[in-house]
């Protein structure tokens, strides 16, 4: 066998090589970007979920929301959820962001959120906290992290929360602090 024949045959099998390669990491790149793309976006949309007997469990609003195909998850910017407690009364919950993974069973909300009770049903009062889990079939939430409760005279700051949107009962769970401020007669 000559030079030239060992040189041709190493420079096919580099060809052949490199044009697999190519084409290997091509087709797997090309597959990654169609999976991270979303199912839908909906724009300045108005979502009623209702439970298993067909009443209400929350109503969800906001600016955008992604479904995401891989996790079937969907992220939320900065959603608004309307939360019936047992006498149809709303708690109003903002956050700038949320998470509602692929069982459903809870959305996650991330980042300022706030959390403010139905008008009509006193005292008033305020939830604030940088995370929150709501678990609508249940009407309940908690949260693991720092959490601020406003109502009038008194202020409550702890960690970790359980509420109870039905019974209209919130706990902190650790590490509390609490301010009274009588209000005059």
């Amino acid at each position: 066998m000559s030079w030239r024949t060992g040189l041709t045959l190493v420079l096919l099998l580099a060809a052949i090589a490199c044009g697999w390669s190519v084409w290997t990491f091509s087709g797997a790149g090309a597959q990654s970007t169609a999976t991270t793309r979303s199912d839908y976006v909906l724009h300045d949309y108005e979502l009623v979920s209702l439970d298993s007997q067909g009443k209400e469990s929350f109503t969800l609003r906001g600016p955008r929301l992604q479904r995401d195909p891989g996790a079937k998850s969907m992220s939320l910017e900065t959603p608004l959820f309307l939360v019936p407690d047992r006498n149809g009364a709303y708690w109003d919950v903002r956050a700038q962001r949320g998470l509602v993974p692929d069982d459903g069973k809870q959305l996650q909300l991330r980042g300022r959120v706030i959390a403010t009770s139905p008008a009509q049903v006193p005292p008033p009062t305020r939830i604030e906290t940088e995370q929150l889990n709501l678990f609508p079939s249940e009407n309940r939430a908690s949260s693991p992290a720092a959490v601020t409760i406003t109502r009038p005279g008194l202020t409550m700051r702890g960690r970790g929360l359980q509420a109870d949107f039905d019974r209209q009962q919130v706990s902190l769970l650790s590490d509390v602090h609490t301010r009274y401020v009588p209000t005059p007669r």
